[in-house]
C-alpha cells in the first residue's frame, strides 16, 4: 500500500501502453490492481486484444505494487482472449507481493514469461 505524506492508501493504477510498430504492444502496469479498480485494466487489456493489429501483448508488472485475485482473474482472461485470437500474451517483471500472490493462487507459471526486458517496446 502507497504512503503520500502521513496519509496511508493505495497507490492509484496507472496504466501505460507503447508500440514497436510490428505488432508488439507492451502494457506496464503501475501502481495496485483491486476490486476498485480492475474496471481499467479489464478495459485496457480487451481495447489492445481486439486491435487486429497486434500480434503480441506483454503486460509489464515491474512498477505493480499489489494485485489482488480479481486482477489476477482479468490477467488470465486476457491471456485466453490472447490465445482465441492467435495472439502473444506475457507477463513480464513479476516480483515481490505481485509473485506471491500469483504462486499462491497457482497461476504464476501459467502467466510466466520468458521475455527479456530488452523485447519490451517503449
Amino acid at each position: 500500500m502507497g504512503v503520500a505524506g502521513n496519509e496511508i492508501g493505495p497507490t492509484p493504477l496507472r496504466l501505460t501502453r507503447s508500440a514497436d510498430g510490428s505488432g508488439r504492444v507492451s502494457l506496464t502496469v503501475a501502481g495496485e490492481v483491486d476490486i476498485s479498480n480492475l474496471c481499467r485494466l479489464d478495459d485496457e487489456l480487451s481495447s489492445i486484444l481486439t486491435d487486429p493489429h497486434v500480434t503480441q501483448l506483454i503486460v509489464d508488472v515491474a512498477p505493480l505494487e499489489f494485485i489482488d485475485s480479481s486482477g489476477v482473474e482479468v490477467l488470465m482472461r486476457a491471456r485466453q482472449a490472447a490465445r482465441r485470437r492467435s495472439t502473444g500474451f506475457a507477463l513480464a517483471n513479476a516480483h515481490g507481493r505481485v509473485q506471491r500472490v500469483l504462486a499462491v493462487l497457482g497461476v504464476d507459471r501459467v502467466l510466466a514469461s520468458t521475455v527479456e526486458p530488452r523485447q519490451i517496446p517503449g
